[in-house]
């Protein structure tokens, strides 16, 4: 279904694309601000284009239990469009569980993370808008302290862990 749905997000995206060139040139610098697994939870992302359809990306933020990293690579589909989708791999933070009051159930997950993004160019400076949807690769360990919190009679779960996750930022062209 996930398979799917990128699939047709893909494809939407391309079938929308006009013929004007909007995209980033090669030697591309972004910084950003966001929220999502690419920016480390709530925090920052840099990314470095050294080629056209290629680029490569770190992320750091707050997520909600310690401060959250990433580092990445992107394959710009589309790179001159005014809607670029982008195809992305990267490790670092992916997930967190927070007890409150069990502390021993408190865990960051760092792995692999796989998805898409679709980058909006806005205006004649090159800055974007980058919106991402993501399936985290967890570790075993950290599915087995999920279930373990999940299990316990003394939690209270709020949210339950989700199989995707979406991020959002604003990315401003440092470099063109």
């Amino acid at each position: 279904m996930i398979r799917k749905f990128l699939v047709t997000s893909v494809m939407t995206a391309v079938l929308c694309m006009g013929s004007h060139v909007y995209g980033q040139s090669a030697q591309q610098v972004y910084l950003g601000l966001g929220m999502g697994f690419d920016h480390g939870g709530i925090g920052v992302k840099a990314e470095y284009l050294p080629i056209k359809h290629f680029g490569i990306f770190g992320g750091l933020g707050y997520n909600f239990l310690s401060a959250g990293w990433n580092a990445g690579a992107t394959f710009k589909i589309l790179p001159n469009k005014k809607v670029s989708p982008n195809l992305m791999v990267f490790y670092g933070y992916n997930g967190v569980t927070k007890a409150i009051g069990a502390p021993e159930y408190n865990m960051t997950s760092y792995g692999v993370t796989v998805g898409t993004n679709l980058d909006i160019f806005l205006g004649s400076k090159g800055n974007k808008l980058s919106f991402g949807l993501f399936v985290p690769i967890r570790s075993t360990k950290f599915m087995d302290n999920y279930d373990d919190m999940k299990n316990d009679y003394r939690i209270e779960m709020i949210t339950d862990l989700m199989p995707i996750a979406i991020s959002a930022g604003f990315n401003f062209a440092v470099k063109q």
